[in-house]
Formats: C-alpha cells, sequence, structure tokens
C-alpha cells in the first residue's frame, strides 16, 4: 500500500553515540569502536537512521555482514519488545487502544508491515498476526489469508494495522481500494472489521472507523 516517501529528520543525541558505541563494542571484539561509532552516526544523521540503513550500506560504511544484520535487527527487537510487554486479551475499543496495543511498536519500522488483530464478541483481543512485511513504501498482501486466519481463531470481529515508514499517516489510494477490498471480503464471511489503522514514523495516525 504505497505512501509517499519523506526524509527522515536527522538529530543526533550525544547517547546516540554512547548507545552506538556499546553496541559496537559487543559485536566487535578487541578493538577501539570509539571512533567507529561516530562514523556510522555521522554518515547517517542519527543512531535511528544508522539502525534503519540499508545493510549494503552499512556494509559499504565498514560493518562486517554480522553487524550490519546485527544494526538492522534492533528495530524488531525493539517491536518484540513492545508487542511482549502488552497485558493478556486487552479490550479495543477505539482507535487510541488500538494505537496503544499495537500501533506505536509499528510506527518506528524502516519497512511497512501489515497486521490482523482477532477480537471476540466482546472486543478482547483473541490474537494477532504479521501477515506480510514489505518495503518503505508498500506492502502486498493476501486478502484471503486475513479472512482465512479469522475464521480460524473464531473471531468475531478483525482489525487491521499497518505501518508508514514516513511522516504521512493518510492512506493512499491502493490504501482505500485494499480497505474495500478486505471489508468487502469480510462482510461475505460473517465477519466485522471493527478499523483499519494507519500509523506514521511520528506516532499519528489515522483511523478508517
Amino acid at each position: 500500500m504505497a505512501c509517499a516517501c519523506d526524509t527522515k529528520s536527522n538529530y543526533v543525541n550525544e547517547d546516540d553515540y554512547v548507545v552506538m558505541e556499546y553496541i559496537l563494542g559487543n559485536c566487535i571484539y578487541r578493538k577501539d569502536t570509539n571512533n567507529f561509532g561516530h562514523q556510522l552516526i555521522n554518515v547517517f544523521g542519527s543512531f535511528a537512521n544508522v539502525c534503519d540503513a540499508n545493510i549494503e550500506d552499512l556494509k559499504k560504511e565498514g560493518c562486517t555482514p554480522t553487524v550490519a544484520h546485527f544494526l538492522s535487527s534492533i528495530p524488531y527487537m525493539f517491536r518484540n519488545y513492545m508487542l511482549s510487554k502488552q497485558r493478556p486479551k486487552p479490550t479495543l475499543t477505539c482507535a487510541q487502544d488500538i494505537f496503544n496495543y499495537l500501533g506505536e511498536a509499528v510506527s518506528f519500522l524502516p519497512k511497512e508491515e501489515f497486521y490482523v488483530i482477532c477480537l471476540d464478541g466482546g472486543d478482547h483481543v483473541i490474537s494477532r498476526k504479521l501477515i506480510a512485511i514489505g518495503n518503505n513504501s508498500q506492502v502486498d498482501i493476501k486478502i484471503k489469508e486475513i479472512i482465512r486466519y479469522g475464521l480460524s481463531m473464531n473471531a468475531r470481529k478483525l482489525i487491521l494495522v499497518h505501518n508508514h515508514p514516513t511522516t504521512s499517516e493518510e492512506p493512499s489510494i491502493e490504501d482505500l481500494e485494499t480497505t474495500r477490498k478486505i471489508y468487502f471480503a469480510a462482510t461475505v464471511s460473517d465477519l466485522e472489521i471493527s478499523d483499519h489503522l494507519i500509523v506514521n514514523y511520528e506516532n499519528k495516525y489515522f483511523s478508517f472507523a
């Protein structure tokens, strides 16, 4: 689901250098990582931008494949950390509930990800599933997989969530069309789509509800 690409602002906090040096020090043994850490942050603009950078670009700046892959995995580690802290069976009754439950945890990811959340009749979460991972401007999904998963979980309602790795939370034409098709397929299968939440890189969101 495409969206206009924006450039992330560069903001370097002094703590960025400390964290970068600590991470590199645990990945690269018997080597002073202070200068290398400063180099990476100065090239990419911030610690966050280093973690969001393409693996090949990290290699060009001197990262070994192991270090490059580890740095690129940090956003996904943090996503799982955020999700694992969620209390069991929360109740999702509004867009803010959805954002607190899942939206905030995926808003910072460098690639678009599409999730479905299954609810029972009382709006309690039964389960959630990552449906697809795209690139920094779109994600391709299979509508049948969403419906099949909802039915397999005996869900009464489904909530859709995906992120825009930019400053735009507004739905694209593709977002609108895909959401319409999912609503139709769900209705035919006796499932209700409670909402579709799009979150951007700045923790702002758009709700279809």
